[in-house]
């Protein structure tokens, strides 16, 4: 018997780190563990009588064309067609090379660093040494090459983008800890990289303590020009108490003026992206906030509108985490898929008129919550596809996974299980990323995990070794 979706949130964890305790220790580790633990402990909820509780980067998304129609909306029994459906192609493990130790807490990010036409693999780590990169070595797997990728303190993790920023030819790495703000790393094009900006963190505002850490941490991070002079800038969502910030680029990499927008200043984000959503050719600014999935249209100036109506404002804070935009019932409008710590994948299709509207349950067969999420044409039959991390049940331990969900190009799912992705065995798996990396023309999954389980029965250690892992995709 399915639960119904009040159901489903009475029986899943409480998460709120920033709800726990108000603390101003950013920076310290300490705290920044204890916050961790305290949103993946579960907590069995009293239920009430009249209680209730309500996306570094997918594929770029057709945007609204003169053609565009108002989308058919799912009908409610029509969510996920089948939760043992079988697999439209598979997957391998193809990880060798990477690290069988560390949290990897991002969304693992692609380039090619080296320039030698294959796609390589940059994550950041929780209580590690910064970013890291491995490059990919075809057949024979990956090689790190951790070449001036220094960090000046300790990391905590968070998110990271690439782009060319100083417009040289080469890609180039930013990178938000959610201890320390956000650094810049210029590359190469041989797999070496410089640090040239760090710990970027807005102005405090309303603090009497210049030594106030509350803003200084970092979430995600993005890179897109957002002021039509040719250089990437970039957006940033705090950890904590920041809001979202603008920092625009001088075209050298090095300096980053920090800007008032019309986007947030308080509150954080656990994800930030930025893509078009409204087909006006500037870039809008996407993110998962700690108050919910939100949306802000940029105006090709640097200056920003809201526009979340529709979008879901729960009381606990901090539930959605991964997040992406796509076309995902192919009506010419971009749409919004997130994950959800409570209630799995959600979906959200844009409006004609710009607002959102919530789909049916996507992944009814997923009681334990997700975290990381990305879309894309997984079966190569044109429609965009889901990919989330999470569990399917509300044990503890290494009981989570992996799973696609494929889309039919009308706003309805179907999830294949014995595809090769692991339903179980998995530690706490941040996010995921998809891409073609052995270049077969099939869509790889890629996941960054690791992260601290609750303790329960069982094994003592993941059942694959690699806590950023590789699957390849297969016919």
């Amino acid at each position: 018997m399915r639960l119904r979706h009040s159901e489903k949130t009475l029986l899943h964890t409480v998460h709120a780190p920033r709800d726990i305790a108000q603390a101003k220790a950013c920076g310290s580790v300490l705290f920044d563990c204890l916050k961790t633990l305290c949103t993946m402990l579960p907590v069995l909820l009293v239920i009430t009588t009249g209680c209730t509780q309500p996306p570094r980067n997918g594929p770029v998304s057709p945007v609204r064309g003169a053609t565009a129609h108002e989308p058919t909306h799912p009908s409610p029994n029509a969510q996920a067609k089948s939760l043992r459906g079988p697999p439209r192609g598979t997957f391998k493990l193809c990880s060798q090379g990477l690290p069988e130790t560390g949290m990897w807490k991002c969304d693992p990010v692609v380039g090619d660093f080296n320039e030698d036409g294959l796609l390589d693999l940059a994550a950041l780590s929780r209580l590690g040494t910064g970013p890291r990169v491995w490059l990919n070595a075809g057949k024979t797997g990956w090689t790190a090459s951790p070449f001036g990728l220094v960090a000046p303190k300790h990391s905590c993790g968070g998110g990271l983008s690439v782009a060319d920023v100083n417009l040289d030819g080469h890609l180039d790495l930013a990178v938000a800890d959610h201890c320390h703000g956000v650094s810049v790393y210029l590359g190469d094009g041989a797999g070496r990289w410089t640090i040239v900006a760090q710990e970027l963190h807005p102005p405090l505002t309303g603090s009497d303590d210049s030594s106030d850490p509350t803003s200084a941490g970092a979430e995600d991070v993005a890179l897109g020009d957002v002021n039509s002079d040719g250089f990437p800038d970039l957006i940033a969502s705090a950890s904590d108490e920041g809001g979202i910030s603008l920092y625009l680029s001088d075209g050298t990499g090095r300096k980053w003026t920090w800007t008032q927008t019309g986007l947030p200043s308080k509150g954080w984000a656990n994800r930030v992206m930025l893509t078009d959503v409204n087909g006006d050719g500037s870039l809008d600014v996407v993110a998962a906030m700690g108050v919910g999935p939100r949306v802000w249209l940029g105006d090709g100036r640097g200056s920003w509108t809201a526009a979340s109506t529709g979008l879901p404002g729960p009381v606990i804070r901090g539930l959605y985490h991964g997040i992406d935009v796509g076309d995902l019932n192919e009506d010419g409008r971009p749409d919004i898929a997130v994950a959800n710590w409570v209630d799995g994948p959600e979906v959200y299709l844009q409006q004609s008129d710009g607002s959102w509207h919530k789909t049916p349950d996507v992944f009814p067969g997923m009681l334990g919550g997700a975290a990381g999420l990305a879309l894309g044409d997984l079966d190569g039959d044109g429609h965009l596809d889901i990919v989330v991390s999470g569990r399917l049940t509300l044990d503890g331990g290494f009981v989570r996974g992996v799973f696609a969900l494929y889309g039919d190009g009308a706003g309805h799912w179907s999830y294949a299980a014995d595809s090769g992705l692991p339903e179980t065995g998995l530690a706490f798996t941040a996010g995921v990323a998809l891409a073609d990396l052995n270049q077969d023309g099939r869509v790889d999954v890629v996941a960054a995990g690791g992260l601290i389980v609750e303790t329960a029965p069982g094994p003592t250690e993941p059942v694959i070794p690699q806590r950023l892992t590789v699957w390849c995709g297969q016919d």
